[in-house]
């Protein structure tokens, strides 16, 4: 009787596996390549947001001029009919419009990332953000399970009509003489990443990717933070979203939000006041003195996670005014080597004093 378990238990697994593996993926060559592709359900277009496409279903390419390839179906296990093409057209271009939005309130104003196809706008992301001042407040978007993902690419930052000397106050020189001025000297340890707040991460092809690298979606954060004790953190939802925490429960698709909190402070040489800092003209681009992401799935879980944006640690009592501290998901370890101060908060505490412009959003 023992020996039947174990053969029903396997030939359960057996098939199982066999089920997940009968489909298609998007391969990485294609999703390097400079191609945009929409999935087609029912007639509905969308972007295809997962390399992994089901059997039966198609793909299309979007091409710049508002057409679309032929459907290329998954017929069976990593088999399209026709075969996916790198030549079949050029990508069309990312779009960016405001979209009426209720968690982001004037003087700020949602953009929308996304693209257009039959008259229709597919969204990408979104991002409230301050045109006045120039001040990123926080962005929403949806990552989706993936196998395949392109390499980060290095497009050039887009401005996307906003005014402002981004490229120069983001320079390292000129970022060096603005403090030299505000602070009396100059700060070795302030080099700041254009920090992306919806990551070019959360997507799987370059061309998606490359639609990230805009102003309205980047701070100034502290390079070691952004590269340290942050990508941590990214890197932990990308490892949840491709299924290396299903031990009970299956998150394919999450809903993250990205924000900002404060104008981060430094000490004066001379005269000891603490000036806040900003990378254009005393009041524009405020380099933020915390991020956040909150991240939730539709079972009803979610995770908190507070950074501080310095290479030094905040104090204790400067955390618990903002957040009630809990053990991070066992997933999510940090290393002591890496910059930037990290703790996990309690979901609905955390939402209700710091971003209560997100209560039933994220």
């Amino acid at each position: 009787m023992p020996d039947l378990k174990y053969l029903l238990t396997s030939l359960s697994l057996y098939f199982f596996v066999g089920s997940v593996q009968a489909r298609c993926h998007i391969d990485l060559s294609h999703l390097e390549g400079n191609n945009l592709y929409l999935s087609n359900h029912n007639g509905v277009y969308d972007i295809q947001r997962s390399d992994i496409v089901e059997i039966g279903h198609s793909v299309h390419l979007l091409c710049n001029g508002g057409h679309i390839s032929p459907a290329l179906e998954c017929k069976s296990n990593n088999v399209f009919s026709p075969a996916l093409s790198s030549a079949a057209c050029a990508p069309a271009k990312p779009v960016v419009i405001v979209v009426s939005d209720t968690s982001c309130s004037p003087p700020s104003s949602m953009y929308a990332v996304g693209y257009t196809f039959n008259g229709n706008f597919m969204e990408l992301y979104r991002n409230c953000y301050d045109h006045n001042s120039l001040a990123f407040q926080h962005s929403i978007y949806k990552t989706y399970r993936y196998v395949n993902s392109a390499s980060r690419p290095h497009p050039p930052w887009e401005s996307d009509q906003l005014s402002g000397g981004f490229d120069n106050a983001y320079e390292g020189r000129a970022t060096q003489a603005c403090l030299l001025t505000n602070l009396g000297a100059s700060q070795p340890q302030c080099k700041f990443d254009r920090g992306h707040m919806t990551p070019a991460s959360a997507f799987i092809s370059k061309a998606l990717k490359e639609s990230t690298f805009r102003y309205l979606n980047a701070i100034p954060q502290y390079q070691g933070v952004n590269r340290g004790k942050w990508k941590t953190v990214e890197t932990w939802v990308n490892n949840m979203v491709r299924g290396m925490y299903d031990e009970t429960r299956t998150y394919d698709v999450l809903k993250v939000c990205i924000g900002a909190l404060g104008v981060h402070r430094l000490k004066h040489n001379r005269n000891n006041n603490m000036i806040p800092i900003y990378l254009l003209d005393n009041n524009k681009i405020p380099v933020p003195e915390w991020m956040y992401k909150i991240v939730s799935h539709l079972s009803g879980h979610k995770w908190v996670m507070l950074t501080y944006n310095d290479r030094i640690s905040p104090s204790d009592k400067a955390i618990e005014a903002i957040c009630e501290v809990i053990p991070c998901h066992q997933g999510l370890q940090f290393t002591t080597r890496l910059a930037g101060h990290t703790v996990c908060c309690e979901p609905y505490p955390f939402i209700t004093k710091n971003a209560p412009h997100l209560t039933g959003v994220c």
